[in-house]
């Protein structure tokens, strides 16, 4: 009686311990603990201007020649997951052939003016046409939230942003 006892309060506290472990573990897709799914950023991308038609944002400088794009939607949600879908990204003629001279970009969120994180690079094609779904860092509170779209080797410049002119205006 005296083993049974025993092995019958071993296999209670073992069976709850397992119980806490499994509940209290945070879940694997969770990128930051205490953040959510929630959406932090929806918006459209537009196309960068040489300064100061486009603001400097955190730092970073826009592109030297106008870009121009299609509807590009960008949305980043707390728990740090992104989608940003680039369409028609390129630099028109006069300047440009109209075609995108860029292979591969990053998206870059900043917070605060500051820059926090950016995705692994992502192609785009001659038409400027690329998109990625990622999981970046995201500070929760994350104020002010924009997504620069930047050429993967040179991250001193934005070719596109999701800062409007007339936001930028008033920036």
């Amino acid at each position: 009686m005296y083993t049974t006892r025993t092995i019958r309060a071993l296999s209670t506290t073992a069976a709850v311990a397992l119980a806490f472990s499994t509940f209290s573990a945070a879940p694997a897709s969770a990128h930051q603990s205490g953040s959510s799914g929630r959406p932090l950023l929806n918006a459209q991308l537009v196309g960068s201007m040489p300064a100061p038609a486009s603001p400097v944002i955190a730092g970073v400088n826009p592109g030297g020649a106008p870009w121009v794009n299609g509807p590009s939607p960008v949305r980043v949600r707390e728990d740090g997951r992104i989608t940003v879908t680039v369409r028609g990204l390129v630099i028109p003629p006069p300047r440009g052939t109209g075609m995108n001279p860029v292979a591969s970009v990053v998206a870059t969120l900043v917070c605060a003016n500051m820059i926090q994180d950016s995705t692994e690079p992502f192609a785009l094609d001659m038409a400027g046409n690329g998109q990625t779904s990622d999981v970046i860092s995201v500070p929760i509170p994350c104020d002010d939230p924009v997504v620069l779209i930047q050429p993967a080797p040179n991250r001193t410049v934005y070719i596109a942003s999701t800062v409007s002119a007339d936001a930028a205006n008033r920036r």
